[in-house]
């Protein structure tokens, strides 16, 4: 450790253009702050005393833990693959003293939050959090290519509270002890950091198939009638796009046969919404990150002009919402088998919700053009997950959602009329103009 470093703060120079101005970087940190200040804001908005409150707050400040962890193992990741790294002196260790004075700040701040809301019971899912987290970064820095596996990170917040259920009393001692002895392994590996020829690869990957490996569609006949309706909608995304809207509604269904014969109350269909939503997002946060390859998708054949690609960009998008929509209509049939409390009405809201929340998040999607936009959907996505579970909270009771029904048709009518309104706003006044 360099003390003198330290003390002179010269480590902190060019951290703004390091962490601010890396759209990778940005995008993570930007789904940090606003889940932050969701977590501040949202206090002054639902009712006192309730606690679905306390439970969303805390899943939004794990999220704010997460989301930095993932800009972290992002900056540790592209500090592998730089190769000059070594010959510019300082640098290496400035960029590890920048991430962990973040980690500190985040961590700091989460200990904070639960302080002042009283809500030390829930610290169990804060060292969870952690411990995930951490597990995270140590299987980035071993294996560059884990780094593809974030947004399993982000998938399982919503279950913490589950997990942490069904461990026992005083757990949280055991947790915070784990955490700190990954914490110390981390440091160990931190202070070996190399370069890594398999880092750039990962860095250049992550912009160009969407953090994941995948093999080649053609060699599945489904997955590539699949790939060629979507195109070119997927043209930005790669090959995960594919394989998550297979991947996601069997991982519901797996996770909802055991649930069942473990007798755990798991609200998959929620977190199925979720992911839909947020799959729709990473489309347009693709497309953000890869504005250059808007010109080669152009030069494509099949497109008359550039109003003929955004009308095949935008019909892509519908059959995107309508798979995602039966996807959802024949995973709630199947998963409403489990459990007969699943009414007709609460089947029609989470199938709505879904068509709705995903054809808002396409319409919006489509409309934004910086990453710090496409960042700020993440609010929308919250939203619906209260709008599911203020619907799946009367499952146990075996009420009637009519009344929630009747609202989802109508935010269906302006989802439509949002996507039909983001055609004139795809690609206005970007590198294209034809």
């Amino acid at each position: 450790m360099n003390w003198a470093l330290i003390r002179s703060g010269r480590w902190l120079k060019g951290w703004t253009r390091l962490w601010l101005f890396d759209l990778g970087c940005a995008s993570f940190l930007g789904v940090a702050m606003l889940g932050l200040v969701m977590a501040l804001g949202l206090p002054l908005l639902l009712p006192d005393n309730a606690e679905r409150k306390v439970d969303t707050l805390i899943l939004l400040m794990n999220m704010f833990v997460a989301s930095a962890c993932v800009a972290i193992a992002w900056q540790l990741n592209r500090l592998s693959a730089t190769e000059w790294a070594t010959l510019v002196p300082q640098y290496r260790q400035s960029v590890l003293l920048q991430a962990l004075s973040l980690l500190l700040i985040t961590i700091i701040t989460a200990v904070g939050f639960l302080l002042a809301h009283d809500a030390l019971d829930k610290t169990a899912e804060l060292l969870l959090t952690l411990l995930f987290s951490f597990g995270f970064l140590y299987l980035s820095l071993t294996t560059s290519n884990a780094f593809y596996l974030s947004f399993l990170l982000y998938i399982s917040l919503p279950m913490y509270p589950y997990l942490v259920g069904l461990l026992p009393q005083g757990a949280s001692f055991l947790l915070l002890f784990a955490v700190l002895v990954l914490a110390v392994i981390l440091w160990q590996k931190l202070m070996r950091l190399g370069w890594n020829s398999r880092a750039r690869s990962v860095y250049l990957n992550g912009l160009e198939m969407g953090w994941f490996w995948l093999p080649s569609p053609q060699s599945f006949k489904l997955l590539n009638r699949l790939e060629r309706s979507l195109h070119p909608a997927n043209y930005f995304i790669g090959p995960v796009f594919s394989i998550m809207l297979f991947a996601m509604p069997l991982f519901t269904l797996s996770l909802a046969l055991i649930a069942h014969y473990m007798g755990y109350q798991v609200p998959v269909l929620s977190l199925l919404v979720q992911f839909n939503c947020i799959l729709c997002g990473m489309l347009h946060w693709s497309r953000i990150q890869r504005w250059r390859a808007v010109e080669s998708l152009f030069v494509l054949p099949g497109f008359d002009g550039k109003q003929g690609m955004i009308e095949a960009f935008m019909k892509a998008q519908y059959r995107l919402l309508a798979i995602l929509t039966i996807s959802m209509v024949i995973t709630a049939s199947l998963v409403s088998l489990l459990n007969p409390a699943i009414n007709l009405s609460i089947w029609l809201h989470i199938v709505l919700t879904t068509l709705f929340g995903c054809g808002l998040t396409l319409g919006l999607g489509s409309m934004c053009r910086t990453s710090l936009q496409i960042s700020g959907l993440i609010f929308l996505i919250g939203i619906l997950s209260g709008w599911v579970s203020a619907g799946l909270a009367s499952v146990e009771s075996g009420e009637q959602v009519w009344h929630m029904v009747r609202w989802d048709l109508l935010f269906t009518l302006l989802s439509f009329v949002m996507l039909w309104f983001a055609k004139r706003r795809l690609w206005r006044g970007d590198l294209l103009r034809l």
